[in-house]
């Protein structure tokens, strides 16, 4: 399965989730690799960093030609490159990070009408990063994803610094509480995959028995 994490807007965590959801369905058993489009090369340069510390990284940086049970592809926040064009329309399920700040609507917004111009509109998906429970924006998650225009997953990430501490420190320097979060957002994803495999495995045999 190929999950493309995008949004036109940079700070919105695309990098970070990219990598720590990639290990997250490691940790689940699968073999999860990453192609890294943003010409920074953020998220190449922590896998290469996490890999050289005593515990070693099991996500992998994707190689041409090579096949893997996940591959996560993270994207520059330039909407107009065709690197990102093209990583919408591979994707099985794209994912628009963002947080839910108003300030954020309008990119994510332009974001979410690329993804519709790429015909990937049915397997997209808002995913709300660094909320922060009990705030009056936490509660209008709801309104803010028909805003953007897209449907949300029901698992949300919180903000914590840990997120950006395993930058440095890896996967086992999360908590439970941040690895159970990151683990619930991974199957979610997965289980979107799944679902729209089976919608459109139907839809195959409903025109065939036509």
């Amino acid at each position: 399965m190929t999950i493309t994490l995008c949004n036109g807007k940079g700070g919105s965590g695309k990098t970070t989730l990219s990598v720590l959801l990639g290990a997250a369905l490691v940790e689940a058993g699968h073999q999860v690799a990453l192609l890294d489009t943003d010409p920074q090369n953020t998220a190449t340069r922590w896998i290469e960093e996490m890999q050289r510390s005593p515990d070693g990284a099991a996500l992998q940086l994707a190689k041409e030609g090579g096949e893997y049970g996940a591959l996560f592809i993270d994207t520059a926040p330039r909407l107009e490159t065709v690197e990102v064009r093209d990583a919408i329309r591979r994707a099985d399920v794209v994912v628009l990070v963002t947080s839910p700040s108003p300030a954020d609507l309008f990119t994510s917004r332009d974001t979410a009408q690329l993804i519709h111009n790429e015909g990937a509109k049915d397997r997209s998906f808002v995913l709300f990063n660094q909320v922060q429970p009990g705030t009056i924006l936490a509660r209008d998650l709801e309104d803010l994803a028909q805003r953007i225009g897209l449907p949300a997953f029901k698992n949300t990430l919180r903000r914590r610094q840990a997120y950006q501490h395993a930058v440095l420190l890896g996967w086992k320097s999360l908590g439970n509480e941040a690895r159970e979060e990151l683990f619930k957002v991974a199957l979610e994803i997965v289980g979107s995959v799944k679902q729209q495999s089976s919608k459109e495995r139907k839809t195959q045999h409903a025109a065939s028995a036509r």
